[in-house]
């Protein structure tokens, strides 16, 4: 087949998180099987490239909230030209590739109207992946333009400017309403709640891990303090403040003697401003430290030095990536079950589960660990099982290639 592979960010590249990563994976794991790739990215890449298939980067993210520039100044200077130069971009890749699938992995700010073009070509099929909610987001323009300003100034300047770019944004045909004719879902969960919103003939295919990268044999009960470890965005919606919460209660019971959390990763400097008033507000200087991200590469090491990862979101996950690569590392997850994340992550099966923003809950789960060690490793081992035979990378990849030539050989 020959794939065209429409994406927000594709590596090199600083942004993107898990989504990119796991789109770099399909990508070349659908080379490798033969297939001709060719990717249309955003203008972002940090690095030399270096995939042995084309890589287009000429897309826009509107409005792209890394830039200087506000979404006000966004709107009105050039938008228009960019979203007709991601058109342009669009047609002139179709027109000398003639893809069979026109793949739209992470298209979160990029323009609808091209998408909506996509979806009007005659002979190509466009397949979506949706590991988030695009379907329910709304036009981030509009979207901005019917906030209020919190500060009186801005409000004064923006209120009467708002009038006129959301008259010209209905002027325009806007907000584009997408067809999402064809679509794969990362869980049950993101296919079900999209349900109403996505073409009838939506699969579920989860995003599996690399689990060569990742495996490591499950270690037998261990002695001293349980290592526990948070990986990922440090944002409100990860729940982090749940667990330092959670570890205050133990710390003012006099509970906490067996237990250290690592908190990898970065995001607002407001929330990490949050976290750290909270440990010094239940003095857990001792137990809990800071950690900068670290390169994909190296996050198997970073889980080789734990034993638990703690899940603690609070938004509706369309399925962990994390969760799966801490599984498939040898750790026990304790974590909740937002969204897809229930569809690995069993109660007392796969590892134990609490109640989103329950610091109550997790300080009891935390404190049964510690008491009863022996659940670390035969949770671990289970869930180990369960991700190693259900959600790998390979298993994946082979499934998406099914679905898709499935689609254009009209079997569906």
């Amino acid at each position: 087949m020959k794939i065209l592979i429409i994406t927000a960010y594709y590596p090199p590249c600083d942004y993107g998180w898990g989504y990119m990563r796991i789109c770099e994976q399909v990508a070349d794991g659908l080379h490798e099987r033969g297939h001709q790739i060719e990717v249309l990215t955003s203008t972002y890449r940090h690095g030399e490239e270096f995939k042995p298939y084309p890589v287009q980067r000429s897309l826009h993210i509107d409005p792209d909230w890394l830039l200087p520039q506000s979404a006000m100044q966004q709107f009105f200077r050039g938008r228009r030209q960019r979203e007709q130069a991601d058109i342009d971009s669009l047609q002139q890749m179709v027109r000398r590739m003639q893809p069979d699938v026109i793949f739209v992995w992470h298209a979160h700010g990029l323009s609808r109207a091209m998408l909506q073009v996509a979806e009007a070509l005659p002979q190509t099929k466009v397949v979506y992946y949706f590991a988030n909610y695009l379907p329910e987001l709304p036009d981030e323009y509009e979207e901005y333009w019917e906030a209020e300003a919190e500060q009186p100034l801005a409000r004064l300047i923006k209120t009467p400017l708002a009038k006129i770019a959301l008259w010209q944004l209905r002027r325009e045909g806007k907000p584009i309403r997408l067809r999402y004719e064809h679509s794969i879902s990362v869980s049950h969960y993101v296919r079900d709640r999209l349900r109403s919103l996505i073409g009838r003939d939506a699969v579920v295919i989860p995003n599996g891990i690399d689990v060569g990268m990742f495996h490591h044999a499950v270690p037998p009960v261990q002695s001293g303090p349980l290592r526990c470890v948070i990986a990922g965005r440090v944002a409100t919606e990860k729940g982090i403040h749940t667990v330092l919460d959670a570890m205050g209660l133990l710390r003012q019971r006099h509970a906490l003697q067996d237990v250290t959390l690592t908190i990898v990763g970065d995001g607002p400097s407001d929330y990490r401003q949050q976290l750290e008033a909270q440990v010094a507000r239940h003095d857990l200087a001792p137990f809990v430290t800071f950690a900068p991200p670290v390169p994909v590469a190296e996050m198997p090491q970073v889980m080789a030095a734990h034993q638990v990862l703690l899940l603690p979101s609070e938004w509706d996950e369309p399925l962990s990536c994390t969760m799966l690569e801490a599984m498939s590392a040898g750790l026990m997850v304790i974590g909740t079950t937002t969204g897809g994340s229930g569809e690995a992550l069993a109660h007392e099966q796969t590892g134990l589960t609490f109640p989103a923003k329950d610091a109550e809950a997790l300080a009891a789960q935390l404190l049964r660990v510690m008491q009863e060690r022996e659940l670390v490793p035969s949770l671990a081992a289970a869930a180990q099982s369960e991700v190693e035979a259900h959600f790998t990378i390979d298993d994946t990849v082979a499934r998406i290639e099914a679905h898709l030539q499935a689609l254009v050989q009209g079997v569906n």
